[in-house]
């Protein structure tokens, strides 16, 4: 059996019942976009500021990765509604609990993209603490209700 949902926007959920429920109904185990939808791939946000400062410490730099990604969907003409998959890249398990409050702040408490959160051992410069990429998928039904 397939538990599954529509997200309002033409993107279908999946959340298999042979699979675990999502921790903490945090994420969703698959989304499933139709073929005509218009797609976003972002970069990798770290935890610098739009001058290029360096945020000091994992609450500063996973708001300022946040907000960056964020203010790129919106440059799209999107909203977190359209974003359909989330990696975060993260130095310590300790932060992570850090890391979603700032996705929450930006993307909203009910943000259940596909998601992966993935501990390693340095990112591309040793000062960053996290790094976060995306997907959005934007239908054309949705494209007239967005800037």
């Amino acid at each position: 059996m397939l538990a599954s949902g529509n997200d309002g926007n033409g993107v279908q959920t999946l959340n298999p019942e042979s699979l675990p429920v999502p921790f903490k109904n945090r994420f969703s185990h698959g989304k499933f976009v139709p073929s005509d939808a218009e797609w976003l791939y972002t970069a990798g946000q770290t935890g610098r500021d739009a001058n290029g400062r360096i945020g000091e410490g994992i609450e500063e730099q996973a708001d300022f990765a946040m907000r960056n990604l964020y203010n790129i969907v919106v440059a799209a003409g999107m909203s977190s509604d359209d974003v359909i998959k989330m990696t975060i890249y993260y130095l310590d398990p300790a932060h992570l609990p850090i890391i979603v409050a700032a996705r929450n702040r930006y993307f909203g408490e009910d943000f259940r993209p596909a998601s992966t959160a993935v501990g390693v051992a340095a990112l591309a410069n040793p000062a960053y603490l996290v790094e976060v990429e995306l997907v959005a998928a934007r239908l054309p039904e949705n494209r007239a209700n967005t800037p």
